[in-house]
């Protein structure tokens, strides 16, 4: 695991841990981190959940106030499981999960469209979205790029899920009709200044993003990830599912993701799109130089964003890629809105240098190429009627001006 990742895993592992939940993750023969799960605990569907407990006898129901909260799909726990052959003490989720496949042909590709049981995977905002840490802006006074001057979006609402909104977006002239949770905010240093927590500001520079190519729009910036700086899928699902029945916006942006135990279908999202079937999602294809499938993205059914270099000819050297990814668009050295106060760096080769922000920041990601097509989508809205006949303008017209040795790409 190379030291940018490492360092990122350890702020979600501890992240977790401050609120009572154990993650950790499996790992590919190279060293890097496959996916990462919930410690003790597995997802099914309520359907099947008598057959899997007959099977493998020790599984139990997880108390009730862990579970996920979206109809149709039950939290297992393996804390009490263990077999003759493994020795004392329980079996790890991924030892479980190998017998399951042995005894269930739990394997979507069984003649099913989904496994019958899964790890609680980790949607996160760590490596999977930023593709490094926040610079000053130098000399910049404004938004990379500059708002559309069309304008565009009148009357369109996007819900982004993120870290919430920072305060006093008045200074930003861009920022108009943003509204969201508020971030939880650092620790106010001896300085006065407020310390950044690592990875605020991200759900504000994604609503900057998309607003500067929807001027018009409304954003409402949605507090999903201020705790954790990730969350369990199945917490996401619920929490996605409470946003569009609020809010009603006319398209999501999900700048996370999460990779899934042998590139299967992750359960809750599948049940997302049972529950919203004609939702428009736009979300981040990740950063990890892969063409590993990253989910909710690599779903035919949401728009996966990878990233186009600051020359918007080239794929950005962080950008996932792959068939499974639907546009490109600019995510390497776009400015927008961010906090206020001081930052410490994490990772090299800055770690552990500190760095004063005055509300700007240069920030590289497939987490901005999003919210970027997003905005795009949503200008389109007001002429084509509905965001599914919009997406589809955006996709078409992304197909035209393809990138060889890329794929469909816009340029801004």
């Amino acid at each position: 695991m190379d030291p940018v990742t490492a360092a990122q895993y350890l702020i979600l592992k501890d992240s977790f841990a401050r609120k009572g939940v154990n993650i950790n993750a499996t790992y590919t023969r190279g060293g890097d981190i496959d996916y990462i799960y919930v410690v003790d605990r597995l997802l099914a569907r309520g359907e099947n959940v008598e057959q899997l407990l007959a099977a493998m006898p020790g599984l139990r129901r997880a108390d009730a106030n862990e579970q996920p909260g979206v109809d149709g799909l039950v939290r297992l726990a393996t804390d009490q499981y263990s077999i003759e052959q493994a020795g004392a003490g329980a079996l790890t989720v991924p030892e479980v999960l190998d017998l399951m496949d042995e005894r269930l042909e739990n394997s979507p590709r069984a003649g099913r469209e989904e496994p019958l049981i899964t790890p609680v995977h980790i949607v996160y905002i760590t490596k999977i979205t930023p593709a490094g840490e926040p610079d000053v802006p130098g000399g910049a006074t404004g938004p990379w790029p500059p708002p559309d001057p069309a304008g565009g979006g009148s009357g369109v609402t996007i819900g982004i899920s993120d870290t919430g909104l920072q305060p006093n977006l008045s200074q930003y002239s861009w920022m108009t009709d943003v509204t969201g949770d508020p971030e939880r905010p650092g620790k106010t240093l001896r300085s006065g200044l407020q310390r950044i927590r690592p990875y605020a500001g991200h759900g504000t520079f994604a609503a900057g993003t998309a607003k500067c190519t929807a001027p018009n729009a409304a954003v409402f910036v949605n507090d999903h990830f201020t705790e954790s700086e990730g969350e369990a899928e199945d917490v996401i699902i619920r929490k996605l599912d409470e946003l569009i029945t609020a809010q009603s916006p006319d398209l999501v942006c999900l700048p996370a993701g999460l990779y899934a135990r042998n590139d299967w279908p992750s359960l809750p999202f599948n049940q997302l799109h049972q529950m919203h079937p004609n939702l428009t999602l736009v979300a981040s294809a990740g950063n990890d130089h892969t063409d590993k499938a990253f989910y909710p993205a690599a779903y035919p059914w949401v728009i996966g964003v990878g990233a186009l270099a600051t020359d918007q000819v080239n794929r950005a050297w962080f950008s996932n890629y792959g068939n499974w990814v639907d546009i490109f668009a600019l995510g390497e050295g776009l400015i927008n809105a961010y906090a206020h106060g001081e930052y410490t760096y994490h990772e090299e080769p800055k770690a552990p240098a500190k760095e004063i922000f005055s509300g700007l920041a240069r920030w590289s990601g497939t987490s901005f190429s999003a919210p970027l097509v997003a905005g795009l989508i949503a200008s389109q809205i007001p002429q084509s009627g509905s965001a599914a006949v919009a997406a589809q303008a955006v996709l078409q017209r992304a197909q035209q001006q393809a990138i060889p040795g890329v794929g469909p790409a816009l340029v801004v």
